[in-house]
């Protein structure tokens, strides 16, 4: 799943997360990557994503570069 988090400093960073990590485990390690949260959003992932074997995405988290 790609989520996209805004921090309260005004960064912003995208991540692609196993859908079976838990949102409190995704929210501690983004606050820890980033500090405090501003905002989450959530998005369907891209078809090359979708097209990764379930293994390869229950075992990695992907980050993106920072979206401007």
């Amino acid at each position: 799943m790609k989520i996209l988090v805004h921090f309260k400093s005004g960064f912003k960073q995208t991540f692609i997360v196993p859908k079976c990590m838990l949102a409190l485990e995704f929210r501690n390690m983004a606050k820890e990557i980033g500090g405090n949260i501003a905002s989450i959003e959530f998005s369907l992932p891209s078809r090359r994503q979708a097209n990764m074997a379930p293994a390869e995405l229950r075992q990695e988290v992907f980050r993106l570069p920072e979206e401007r």
